[in-house]
């Protein structure tokens, strides 16, 4: 029995068609997953706008109590840099050129400000609200020339109260 040749395909024609048509339908079947896995990975991320509008809630929040005291200040300078990245995130996945270009000024506010500054913080604090109206801008058509005259006026603002840090 051990030099039986097992082969392992049946010798029986129909039996060979069947299982020759089970293989194909396996196959057409694994193509048909990848083709849905390759459609389904090709489809744009989506932006949750209430998630973003969330976040600068929660940034205005924590910005109220850190001009408080220094200390608080200090400490929401940094945490605010990670809300800046996921902004920025959702911006780029969004396409939102306007808004991404608020959240970079907001955050290059945020690495060159002093805490002790009321006028610093006063800026960011300004910039925080800009984010708002920015995002606004970003989903009606008409108020991209609003968007972008507000964005003009933030960098005058910036570069007014925060020269001092620019040594």
């Amino acid at each position: 029995m051990a030099n039986r040749n097992e082969s392992p395909l049946p010798n029986d024609p129909l039996r060979r068609l069947e299982q020759a048509r089970a293989d194909l339908s396996r196959t057409a079947r694994r193509v048909e997953d990848t083709a849905t896995d390759i459609v389904s990975t090709e489809t744009p991320p989506q932006v949750d706008p209430a998630a973003v509008a969330a976040r600068i809630d929660l940034m205005r929040a924590r910005f109220a109590k850190a001009r408080e005291d220094v200390v608080s200040a200090l400490l929401f300078l940094g945490d605010a840099q990670r809300d800046c990245d996921a902004l920025l995130e959702s911006c780029e996945t969004a396409n939102w050129r306007m808004m991404a270009a608020g959240v970079e000024l907001l955050s290059d506010c945020l690495r060159r400000a002093l805490p002790s500054e009321e006028r610093h913080l006063g800026v960011i604090g300004l910039l925080i609200d800009a984010l708002y109206a920015l995002r606004r801008a970003e989903t009606r058509p008409d108020m991209d020339r609003a968007g972008e005259d507000l964005l003009r006026g933030l960098r005058l603002a910036i570069s007014r109260e925060l020269r001092s840090t620019d040594a």
